[in-house]
């Protein structure tokens, strides 16, 4: 089976003058490609840190103790990490941590952007208040894929009104995206179909004007700089010192910036945003919470990664809109088969969007299992206890957790959950559950459900 994400007994600790605060105690995870994986479970868990270690966006003070996380069955992401922790005969170095960090963010500039993602959870704090929206989106597309641009401006200079006439014809015969590629692949203007499919998706036009506006794409003029700035990026060369003249660096930049916002407004638009070519040009504080978020999302696909992980994407948004980010996370799991880490406190958002569902207490999954198995037969005594505790409308009284989360720097012997838990039992507050599969596709760590 192909997984795009495995995570295994990944064990995070960080070093503070009041104690060793052991964040993450075992995570065991796996992602298949296309999927939607929810995480839950109360403030205080875990959650924020696993999506951060995953993304490898540690403090200085962190220590990856043990464990591994696996991008695409292959690649390592805390390699450099786990070598620097500290042991039983080797203390917690914070200059050796800080430079193994260091390493991290080096190794991992090829990959962040492009092959994963995060959306935070305040759209503001990622949201720089003095660039205009198109530019934010464009230049995560100029630092990774700068050719994708290229290739762009230079299709609509070659495409002739009868290339654009037939992909319509293709288009109409319900040809899918890689017919249209395979079609522009052949008449050397690869770079076209995206733009010309950013267009017929457009539920807001009618198809005689998505027609006019494919049309119009054709044998765009390029004048003689632009095109000797698109040939030489699109050869995978460098902008930055190619010419020693003042100035023409900076004109370069500017060639592949105005590209960069026509694929922000395609971008926009996809994610149904209203009229993106002014939103473009806009600064976060015009927008809603909503819309920022959004910005925040197309940033995130912008290079198409195959993994996304979202960090409570929607608890600062009202439920109309909630609803549409979730509609929208189903609409970028259909279109681009991305991988999908959904973190979230509240069950019931992640009942609508997810495919399966983590539950995460103390640093642990401690049950994982598909959505409909989660609600209809809950094993863990904390999965039963949080689906109670979810507000319905048919006047059943919610049942709060007694308790509070752990000091994670005193964390319980035996079971982590054994002090708020109803059946504990005299073997739980003595060893640690591991995960068994109970049945299907359904794992949980507790004694009472696994033997």
């Amino acid at each position: 089976m192909s997984y795009n994400l495995q995570v295994s007994d990944l064990n995070v600790q960080f070093y503070t003058r009041r104690g060793i605060y052991k964040a993450l105690n075992g995570v065991d995870l796996e992602l298949k490609k296309g999927e939607i994986f929810g995480v839950a479970g109360e403030s205080g868990c875990g959650k924020t840190t696993l999506g951060l270690t995953i993304m490898g966006l540690l403090p200085k003070n962190a220590a990856v103790r043990e464990g591994k996380i696996l991008l695409l069955g292959n690649r390592d992401l805390i390699s450099c990490l786990r070598e620097a922790a500290p042991t039983e005969t080797k203390k917690f170095d914070m200059k050796k941590s800080e430079k193994a960090i260091k390493q991290l963010n080096k190794e991992s500039c090829d990959i962040r952007g492009t092959k994963i993602s995060m959306v935070f959870q305040d759209p503001m704090t990622s949201l720089n208040p003095v660039l205009q929206i198109g530019f934010q989106v464009a230049e995560t597309i100029i630092a990774h894929q700068p050719k994708s641009l290229a290739e762009r401006k230079l299709a609509r200079s070659k495409a002739s009104h009868d290339d654009l006439g037939q992909i319509i014809k293709l288009l109409k015969e319900g040809a899918d995206e890689d017919e249209i590629a395979s079609f522009a692949r052949s008449k050397n203007i690869i770079g076209i179909e995206d733009q010309v499919l950013s267009v017929w998706r457009r539920n807001d036009l009618g198809e005689a004007k998505k027609e006019k506006l494919i049309l119009s794409l054709h044998s765009e003029k390029i004048g003689s700089f632009e095109k000797l700035v698109l040939d030489r990026v699109e050869a995978g060369k460098k902008i930055g010192g190619w010419m020693r003249i003042p100035g023409v660096n900076r004109a370069a930049k500017d060639v592949m910036l105005r590209e960069g916002y026509k694929k922000a407004t395609e971008l926009l638009s996809m994610l149904e945003v209203p009229n993106p070519d002014k939103v473009v040009k806009m600064y976060p504080h015009e927008l809603s919470g909503g819309m920022r978020q959004r910005i925040v999302i197309a940033i995130a696909i912008a290079n198409n990664p195959d993994l996304v992980i979202l960090d409570e994407p929607t608890s600062a948004l009202d439920v109309t809109v909630q609803a549409q980010i979730l509609e929208l996370t189903r609409h970028l799991k259909n279109r681009f088969n991305t991988s999908f880490v959904f973190i979230s406190h509240d069950l019931s958002v992640l009942s609508e969007v997810c495919d399966r569902i983590g539950i995460m207490y103390a640093g642990r999954i401690v049950e994982v299992a598909p959505i409909d198995t989660v609600f209809k037969q809950p094993l863990h005594p904390y999965t039963r206890m949080l689906i109670r505790a979810i507000p319905t409308i048919d006047g059943n009284e919610v049942q709060g957790i007694g308790g509070t989360v752990p000091d994670m720097r005193k964390v319980p012997t035996g079971c982590s959950f054994n002090p708020r838990c109803p059946e504990v039992s005299v073997r739980c507050r003595e060893d640690k559950p591991t995960m068994v599969e109970v049945e299907k596709d359904h794992f949980v760590a507790c004694f009472l459900r696994s033997g």
